[in-house]
């Protein structure tokens, strides 16, 4: 258990408002406020910190993000920032030169800004790897592109893929896939490359390193919870997770109770659906075409009764649902399926993404009032949005501002690795709308949030759409998770361009400190 602290000599802000001085115990909050007032409830022995005029904040929460999937993409072949067919040729003959594993994974396509728009398929991949499986993923994770060699691999398990099945002029499978083919790819990838509790507990150190104290790790298979919980049993874990399964887990679990052992720092809270795909590969399911390919709406995942169903059991064994929906179609259908679905005690029924959410959809949300965990971040990557939905349609992208006006209840994320786990990046996004070229998805500066309501949705907010309103403030009784950063208060700590990350403490003990520090 913590000692005793007090903090002085720097601004605090508790997510709430700004005070003097904060008087931690037990990895508990006990007293915020006037510097003289707190001094007086410290107990005799207690440590005197000071902060050497930097900024206390509540600890940030990343509520959506793929653990597994950022240690295997580090492990894997990276395809970000390849800018041309050749290019991207190029380095997968290179990757598969230097790497012996026995699938070649790549992460990070993008063949939307290649400046010919070339496709790729299993033809060029059979070209350059034709004796072991190949897999590249699409930037939004949401389609794939796999050799022959991986095809068999499948077949020879008796995996089928879903129809339709996209295929060549020649009647072969094309090798390009989506949405739900891309996750039976799950069993290929897991073997090449599995996920270790070391792995995962060293990914959270450095989360704490960014001012992280809690994650969510989003669409969480059984060896990732596993590893989670053999990292937690054995004192690893520097920040918490809070866990949402697959949709498909079988059996599903039951979420964990708060009162269990180790619960603070590892829990199972919630259950993952997905309604549609992505914008990149134009699987994002829109209520009208996409502007730049007038023949396509994008893509429903999933049978709706089916889905319902497993939603229903998920809430029954308290797990609350977590529903990808990234088009405005698909947002009022993810509200449609939370309105059939039990509140729950714990952690709220939640849409992710909602990345398109014109006032069309605002009655629905309204009647179901569901959180809704975005990605700032997605405004500094989807430079491109507005060739896709066109410039009207895509003033309606990451309304983050008339959302929060409205009463809805916004948390923040960074979906990585399908995006930087850097949380100040979506922050920055969040109150400029823009990257460093004045570049945006959406420039909209209606839509930006002032810095303090920013840095609510990492904190505050995220806390209670956990359910979990001790989490995210630094307000008396809360748990004792504090971020030390460079800087005298929130604004210039999110605005400036890459901000000093002094000290991370979770429940009151130090998960990071800078060097030199």
């Amino acid at each position: 258990m913590a000692d005793a602290r007090l903090f002085v000599d720097g601004r605090i802000f508790t997510g709430r408002r700004y005070v003097e001085a904060l008087l931690i115990d037990g990895g508990r909050v006990v007293a915020a406020g006037d510097r003289a007032a707190v001094g007086r409830d410290a107990p005799t022995g207690t440590e005197r910190v000071s902060l050497d005029g930097h900024l206390l904040l509540p600890g940030l929460l990343d509520l959506h993000l793929h653990l597994s999937e950022v240690v295997r993409t580090r492990a894997g072949l990276s395809l970000d920032g390849v800018r041309s067919h050749r290019e991207l040729m190029r380095r997968i003959s290179d990757g598969a030169r230097e790497r012996t594993s026995p699938v070649l994974v790549g992460r990070g396509i993008l063949p939307e800004g290649f400046p010919d728009r070339a496709r790729v398929d299993r033809r060029d991949l059979d070209a350059i790897v034709p004796d072991r499986p190949v897999v590249l993923y699409h930037a939004s994770g949401h389609t794939a592109v796999v050799n022959g060699a991986a095809l068999e691999w499948l077949a020879s398990r008796g995996i089928s893929l879903p129809e339709p099945v996209e295929r060549l002029p020649d009647g072969r499978e094309s090798g390009v896939l989506y949405e739900e083919a891309v996750r039976i790819l799950g069993p290929l990838v897991a073997g090449a490359f599995p996920v270790r509790s070391q792995e995962l507990a060293s990914l959270l150190r450095e989360a704490a390193s960014l001012g992280l104290t809690t994650v969510g790790a989003m669409n969480a298979h059984a060896e990732e919870l596993t590893a989670l919980g053999r990292a937690r049993d054995t004192g690893e874990l520097a920040i918490r997770v809070r866990g949402y399964v697959q949709l498909n887990a079988s059996p599903l679990p039951h979420g964990t109770p708060a009162t269990d052992a180790g619960a603070e720092r590892f829990r199972i809270v919630g259950v993952k659906a997905f309604a549609d795909g992505a914008f990149g590969p134009r699987t994002a399911a829109l209520a009208e075409p996409y502007d730049d390919d007038p023949g396509e709406h994008g893509r429903l995942v999933g049978d709706d009764d089916a889905v319902i169903g497993r939603l229903t059991e998920a809430a029954e064994r308290g797990l609350a649902s977590a529903v990808h929906a990234i088009g405005d179609r698909a947002v009022l259908r993810a509200a449609r399926w939370i309105s059939r679905l039990p509140p729950l005690p714990g952690a709220r029924h939640r849409i992710e993404h909602a990345s398109l959410a014109p006032p069309e959809t605002w009655p629905a949300l309204t009647e179901v009032r569901p959180a809704l965990v975005v990605q700032p971040g997605f405004l500094a990557s989807d430079t491109w949005l507005r060739a896709r939905l066109g410039p009207e349609r895509a003033r309606w992208a990451y309304p983050f501002r008339s959302l929060v006006d409205r009463g809805f209840l916004l948390a923040s994320s960074s979906d990585a690795p399908y995006d930087p786990i850097d949380p100040w990046r979506g922050l920055r996004s969040a109150v400029q709308r823009r990257d460093e070229l004045g570049r945006s998805a959406n420039p909209a500066v209606d839509e930006a949030l002032p810095p303090e309501t920013a840095v609510a949705l990492a904190t505050v907010h995220a806390g209670e759409v956990l359910g979990e309103p001790d989490l995210g403030t630094l307000e008396p009784g809360s748990h004792a998770d504090l971020l030390e950063v460079d800087g005298p208060d929130v604004s210039h700590a999110v605005l400036q361009g890459s901000p000093g990350v002094v000290a991370t403490w979770c429940a009151g003990v130090e998960a990071y400190r800078r060097p030199g520090r």
